[in-house]
């Protein structure tokens, strides 16, 4: 019977890590956070010129579903980047129910202004809020819930 050898692998990463000149993923991430607080003014400018964008479709009752989806997504994605989960879970939402709508070739304005309205409340709420956003959330969802999404088709033997 032989004995087992050991081999130890030099790995490049661990190589280029060490190297001097490198960054501590540390210091990349204190980087990181300080470059995007230097944009946080120009993100929340484009999040609201974006929630504009949807009130105008709503009040005007002009576009499509697929422009809502496209318009909420664009919050979703500030939002997300920010860290901004209330934002962010009221724009997923709103996908959600522009989706929903298209996908049945729906359109239902009322219900797509309720979200906008929601999202423009709690993109200006500063502070602590207590239990009233998660409220407000949960009757977006139960919102989007209303509509259903289409039955499947079941293929033909």
């Amino acid at each position: 019977m032989s004995e087992a050898q050991f081999i130890k692998v030099r790995y490049k990463l661990t190589d280029q890590i060490a190297r001097e000149g490198g960054m501590t993923a540390g210091l990349a991430t204190e980087r990181a956070a300080r470059e995007l607080s230097a944009e946080e003014e120009k993100a929340r400018q484009a999040v609201r010129v974006t929630i504009g964008k949807l009130e105008t479709l709503c009040r005007e009752r002009t576009g499509t579903m697929d422009n809502v989806y496209d318009l909420s997504t664009e919050v979703l994605d500030v939002a997300g980047l920010y860290d901004d989960r209330p934002l962010s879970e009221a724009a997923y939402a709103l996908c959600e129910m522009a989706d929903r709508l298209r996908t049945q070739g729906r359109v239902d304005w009322s219900s797509v202004n309720v979200c906008v309205e929601a999202m423009k409340g709690i993109w200006a709420t500063t502070g602590p809020t207590g239990g009233k956003i998660k409220s407000v959330l949960e009757g977006l969802w139960a919102l989007v819930e209303h509509i259903k999404m289409p039955e499947k088709e079941e293929p033909e033997a």
